[in-house]
């Protein structure tokens, strides 16, 4: 599936003579819903956290990667979810653990834009 970088926020901090860049990415793809007969295509976001661990010589010692693709179809609700983890310094470890919490609030936003996609066909 491809996904495209849509925006980034970016956190560094020191820690036990180690410096981490994390990296929050909104992602955009597209993803497939019905609306009762039709398969509508939406646009989807998600969140990408990258965290790049270095000693103190700046050499990288350590990436760690998570992803969540398809979190709502409103970027602007994603892009602040991303801003909020970033203050709260979410690690990619924990993103599912965080995520999993606020599904629902968030899976019905492809319902509601599915139903938009009925009555404009």
């Amino acid at each position: 599936m491809y996904y495209r970088k849509v925006s980034e926020y970016i956190s560094t901090r020191e820690e036990e003579r180690r410096n981490i860049t994390t990296h929050y990415t909104v992602v955009m793809s597209e993803i497939s819903v019905f609306n009762g007969k039709e398969e509508v295509k939406l646009p989807s976001y998600g969140i990408k956290i990258l965290q790049e661990i270095f000693d103190g010589e700046k050499e990288k010692i350590e990436i760690i990667e998570e992803k969540v693709t398809n979190i709502s179809p409103y970027f602007e609700k994603v892009d602040k979810l991303a801003q909020f983890f970033k203050e709260m310094t979410v690690s990619p470890v924990h993103l599912y653990e965080v995520i999993d919490d606020m599904c629902e609030d968030y899976i019905s936003d492809y319902d509601r834009q599915a139903k938009l996609c009925k009555v404009a066909i």
